[in-house]
């Protein structure tokens, strides 16, 4: 007789893909014209109104840079900040849909 598969595994596999997808499906619904006015306000002091960063700080507006990693470590970069980096922490700051919107905007830069 053949094996059939775990019962729990369709649920498996439909959680891990929503764990995947959700940060890029979230950072599709982030508002690049309002990133952009939370970008501007602040944003810009340390990383430029070009993406450039100012001193070591990463360059948005380089594709590759952003392509270096996910919406979700972005994301969480923005949220978190970054341990001896300088980046503050802003997730007692902006709404999450605030943080969507910022990565979002940042990703124009780097068109």
């Amino acid at each position: 007789m053949p094996h059939s598969p775990p019962t729990w595994l369709p649920i498996a596999v439909g959680l891990v893909a929503w764990l995947i997808l959700s940060p890029s499906a979230a950072a599709a619904d982030g508002n690049p014209k309002t990133g952009r006015e939370i970008y501007d306000k602040h944003c810009v002091a340390c990383h430029g109104k070009t993406g450039k960063g100012i001193g070591t700080l990463p360059d948005l507006s380089d594709p590759k840079t952003l392509a270096a990693r996910t919406d979700a470590q972005l994301f969480d970069k923005i949220t978190n900040g970054g341990r001896g980096s300088g980046m503050p922490a802003w997730g007692r700051v902006l709404s999450e849909q605030q943080r969507w919107d910022v990565l979002a905007y940042m990703k124009t830069l780097a068109r």
